[in-house]
């Protein structure tokens, strides 16, 4: 009978050790280089906190202020951070996906708490602006974004 070689083994081994626990912080980091890329265009169509970034006719916080400033906290919120998992859902692979997912807690801190620092080095009154709402809508963003792209990546 013919035996595998141990290097491959160890290889295939230490290969299948990577896909499932991939480096969280170099997870982290792809995570959040994607945020801030995406954060240009998100801020482009929807400023937050006295942030904007290009003048373009395309506004979504004026659509998410008819509805009351509550509900604007909470959309742009929402929609800062669901566009950023969403586009990393893209580029990052399934199983990063999944170790994402895995620590939905770690991903959605690094997304937010780097996103109020950026607003409030950019801002310093962000905190006569922050809200509760819109950290509500955050979290949210990430957090179902992370759950709905796992499962449709688990299909694919």
């Amino acid at each position: 009978m013919n035996e595998i070689p141990k290097s491959i083994t160890e290889k295939i081994h230490a290969d299948i050790h990577e896909r499932l626990k991939p480096n969280l912080g170099l997870l982290i980091t792809k995570l959040f280089a994607t945020h801030a890329v995406t954060a240009v265009i998100t801020l482009a169509v929807c400023p937050q906190f006295g942030f904007k970034i290009f003048k373009l006719p395309v506004n979504l916080m004026n659509s998410f202020m008819f509805m009351g400033m509550p509900a604007c906290y909470f959309l742009c919120g929402l929609f800062f951070t669901a566009t950023s998992v969403t586009v990393a859902s893209f580029i990052l692979g399934r199983d990063e996906i999944r170790a994402l997912k895995f620590h939905k807690a770690l991903s959605a801190a690094a997304l937010i708490l780097g996103s109020i620092g950026f607003f409030s080095i950019m801002n310093p009154n962000l905190f006569l602006e922050f809200s509760l709402l819109w950290l509500l809508g955050a979290v949210i963003g990430v957090v179902g974004t992370l759950e709905v792209s796992s499962r449709v990546l688990a299909r694919a």
